[in-house]
């Protein structure tokens, strides 16, 4: 691949940045390595307060600087000649002084030239449910993504879905688009807690269902909780653990408002809370779990999702565009407002369960991982090739 050996290509982590991008970048970065013809060197830059940066990401070359510290006097001086100057002249001098020559998965689409800058678009929700943002939030997201689309060479999405989405959204900068999807790492079992240590630290009792999703209002927890509902007045006795972040930064009250209606549901008991867990109780619990559950309204290209493919777990999963487009093997579908269709899902998948099945599955999609991950790294080195051989035109398009 010309053009692209040797290239130093860097990556901005801001401290506080969300949970499922530190993710996707340690997945990316995990696939990168693995490659036999691996050509780049990735960079990530990111604040000094992000201390575990370099446990999170090994193996993986980190630049700390304050700069990259929200509300720091360097961070506000930063976004302040952003606003003023043409150029970001800050960002540009240390990636060149560090010798990156493309910027990947950026959110900051200033003029950086002659770095080469790769964009990101995780997904258009604010488009397909406005519902849950304000009209200010919603003008901040498009004059950011018309931004992206205008000034980065080229604009990665996770799914055709999103393709589509940039086609409708900005059809001038369509050509940009690069489609990435991502595969995730399957969880270590190596250190995971035993089903025994979770039964007795988390005070459960018999099979379970796992939603491992964040705690935001287009997640759709509710309809797991009437569907817990319905089981319970059919006197069938169901527990979902669910874990991840409960703050919602567009909707604080979320949670509470969930929680108070699981109360009045009578499910407590069944829809529990763990919150966000050490890795290795995680790892345990996806391990043991009859199945996931994905009900979410939205997604870009979904984390869980990926992880039940990796790991060979049954899902059962909204049906929404891009879950069918992620197609999982073991994926049940039902529709995401159908608490009674997901109620009856739930049972079919509990009745059905055969542990000897769920082993060797989860031992085959294993032993499959490798090639699926190769083929991400390998997909994205070839949106690095493509955009570091591009020919500018003199006025950025």
């Amino acid at each position: 691949m010309s053009g692209i050996s040797g290239a130093r290509v860097g990556f901005i982590l801001q401290s506080g940045h969300w949970l499922g991008g530190r993710i996707y970048l340690r997945n990316l970065l995990a696939a990168i390595r693995t490659l036999p013809g691996n050509t780049i060197t990735p960079v990530i830059f990111t604040g000094k307060r992000n201390a575990d940066a370099s446990t999170d990401y090994p193996e993986t070359e980190i630049v700390a600087e304050s700069l990259f510290d929200r509300k720091s006097p360097a961070w506000f001086a930063w976004k302040v000649l952003q606003r003023i100057a043409s150029k970001d002249v800050m960002l540009r001098r240390l990636l060149r002084q560090h010798d990156v020559f493309a910027l990947s998965h950026s959110f900051q689409p200033g003029a950086l030239s002659p770095v080469r800058t790769i964009g990101w678009i995780a997904d258009f929700q604010h488009v397909h449910l406005p519902e849950f943002f304000t009209p200010k939030e919603r003008m901040r997201r498009d004059q950011e993504f018309r931004r992206l689309c205008k000034y980065c060479d080229k604009v990665i999405v996770s799914s055709e879905c999103a393709r589509a989405d940039l086609l409708a959204f900005s059809p001038k900068y369509a050509h940009k688009a690069e489609l990435l999807r991502f595969v995730s790492s399957p969880m270590p079992f190596v250190d995971a807690a035993t089903l025994p240590d979770l039964r007795r630290l988390y005070s459960f009792d018999g099979p379970y269902f796992l939603l491992p999703n964040q705690f935001w209002a287009h997640k759709n927890h509710r309809v797991v909780v009437e569907a817990l509902q319905r089981l319970k007045r059919q006197k069938k006795s169901f527990v979902v653990l669910a874990t991840g972040s409960r703050e919602d930064n567009r909707n604080p009250l979320f949670f509470s408002s969930l929680m108070q209606y699981a109360a009045e549901c009578e499910v407590l008991d069944r829809f529990r809370v763990l919150g966000q867990i050490p890795l290795d109780h995680l790892a345990g619990l996806m391990q043991h779990a009859i199945a996931f559950i994905n009900p979410s309204r939205f997604e870009g290209w979904s984390t869980s999702v990926e992880e039940a493919k990796s790991m060979g777990k049954q899902i059962v999963l909204s049906d929404i565009p891009v879950h069918r487009e992620q197609a999982p093997e073991r994926g049940l579908f039902f529709p995401p407002e159908d608490s009674e269709a997901l109620a009856q899902t739930l049972l079919d998948v509990s009745e059905r369960f055969d542990s000897q099945q769920d082993e060797a599955a989860q031992k085959q999609a294993r032993a499959r991982f490798p090639e699926r991950q190769r083929a991400f790294g390998e997909t994205y080195l070839a949106i690095v090739g493509r955009v570091l051989n591009l020919k500018r035109p003199s006025n950025r398009q």
